[in-house]
């Protein structure tokens, strides 16, 4: 009965561990991710308005570290909106998650060279 007792608590604690180790991959794979993201977001800013970077419509992204694409889309002849989405692994609900960042260009912030 004993070592009844002492397995369900030895296979508990293995479930607990495995669970927790499951969080922290999670979380440094969101933060990685969440860090690639603003790293993203500040490199299209950087750019001048009319850049060909900054034309209308979906582009990929990737490198050794993460894959996902980034989405610009005119508003107006003024404005343009970025929308950077960047993918990690979710090993809490299995499968795969997003991290996602958009923001606003104005011509008037952003005048060419």
């Amino acid at each position: 009965m004993a070592t009844m007792i002492f397995g369900v608590a030895v296979g508990a604690c293995i479930l607990s561990f495995s669970m927790g180790m499951r969080i922290v991959n999670t979380a440094s794979n969101q933060m990685d991710s969440l860090q690639d993201v603003r790293s993203q977001m500040e490199m299209l800013r950087t750019n001048d308005f009319t850049s060909t970077v900054l034309n209308a419509g979906t582009y990929a992204l990737s490198n050794a570290n993460y894959t996902g694409n980034y989405v610009v889309t005119n508003v107006d002849a003024w404005t343009k909106n970025i929308t950077v989405n960047i993918v990690y692994v979710n090993r809490i609900r299995g499968g795969n998650s997003t991290n996602t960042l958009v923001t606003s260009l104005t011509k008037d912030l952003h005048p060419p060279p």
